[in-house]
């Protein structure tokens, strides 16, 4: 249902014009405004889609600042100008304020009421079609901070990339140890806090996207990312692990030189010793990948009990420190060297045991 506000000082133009669009099309919410700064409180207190307002009622500007108020509060708002004084009405320059349409009311062999109509339901077309456009724009531009720019160029040629499938994948997952201390620590000072994990995201998407890696979220001061998920050609997973390995390997160098810094900016603020160290996990595995959500909102993501595996594993790390799956480990004990951790058999609803290995660096 679409509300549309008609703004006519005189009252039997204002009650034709409702009459007719009340008729033509029944579903929408019709308001009418006597007067300029009747129209200007409703709009500034409610949502139009089409503003339909007579030219002049206390001068012959009035329709003209109907027209800014109402673009004023909404862009998209489509405004329809009525006047009996066509041949003195600047046209460019009501276009040039935001007018969708102009309307004379003595158009020959037209009624005024019948324009009205049509050019409202055109402009609710107009309107809609707008929406959605931005709707699509704002999608891209979430969909962008997910892919490296080169591949987000491929994805717009070929939307299928971003179908739902089960792949090969392998999840990594970064968080950082020590660091609701650091934050108790820095209460105090939360822009210090917040600087650097902005540093630090920006650091983890650049390196995940060096290596074609895809930016799955932001979990507090946790980083998801999937590597291997558009390339169909890597039917083993070993490409997408690799790009993994030296994700990790890379965030990891990286980090610690991040946090050197910072250290020194925060003992500006505090003399406690702030102890922070990133821990990484990697498991290779079979996932549900591809755009989930609604319209309103979706994102791509990879589901299954893999990527809770990849999770836990990163839970067991300790900072500084890389550990991976036995399934990830197979794909890169020939390129990367390795130490072997662990056997865990005590992961949350994921039953069995695993044997761990800790990435240390490429051979």
């Amino acid at each position: 249902m679409a509300n549309i506000l008609i703004v006519e000082d005189e009252k039997a133009n204002s009650d034709a014009y409702k009459r007719a669009l009340d008729l033509n099309m029944p579903s929408n919410h019709i308001i009418t405004a006597e007067n300029e700064e009747q129209a200007e409180l409703l709009i500034s207190n409610e949502n139009f889609d089409v503003v339909i307002t007579d030219l002049a009622m206390i001068d012959d500007k009035s329709g003209m600042r109907v027209l800014a108020c109402a673009k004023a509060k909404d862009p998209l708002v489509m405004v329809i100008i009525v006047t009996a004084y066509a041949d003195k009405m600047d046209r460019y320059l009501a276009f040039e304020s935001g007018a969708f349409d102009c309307i004379a009311k003595s158009t020959p062999g037209l009624k005024t009421t019948d324009e009205i109509v049509a050019k409202t339901k055109t402009a609710l077309f107009f309107r809609s079609m707008l929406q959605e456009q931005i709707q699509i724009q704002k999608k891209i531009s979430v969909l962008k901070r997910y892919f490296d720019p080169k591949v987000f160029s491929e994805i717009e040629s070929n939307s299928d990339l971003l179908s739902l499938k089960n792949r090969l994948v392998t999840i990594v997952f970064w968080d950082i140890r020590g660091f609701s201390k650091a934050c108790e620590i820095l209460k105090a000072h939360p822009k210090a806090i917040a600087g650097f994990l902005k540093d630090y995201f920006e650091l983890a998407s650049n390196v995940i996207f060096k290596n074609n890696g895809v930016l799955d979220k932001f979990i507090g001061d946790g980083v998801m990312a999937i590597f291997g998920s558009l390339n169909d050609r890597d039917s083993d997973g070993s490409e997408g692990a690799s790009f993994a390995a030296l994700a990790a390997l890379e965030l990891k160098r990286e980090f610690e030189k991040l946090l050197t810094q910072w250290i020194d900016q925060w003992k500006l603020y505090s003399a406690q010793t702030i102890d922070i160290g990133l821990g990484c996990g990697l498991h290779t595995g079979e996932t549900l990948v591809g755009n989930v959500g609604t319209d309103i909102r979706d994102q791509y993501t990879a589901l299954g009990s893999d990527v809770n595996l990849a999770s836990r594993i990163e839970s067991r790390t300790g900072k500084g420190q890389i550990l991976t799956s036995e399934t990830t480990y197979v794909r890169l004990s020939s390129r990367f060297k390795f130490d072997e951790s662990d056997i865990i058999s005590d992961i949350k609803n994921i039953p069995g045991e695993y044997k761990l290995f800790e990435l240390v660096d490429i051979r």
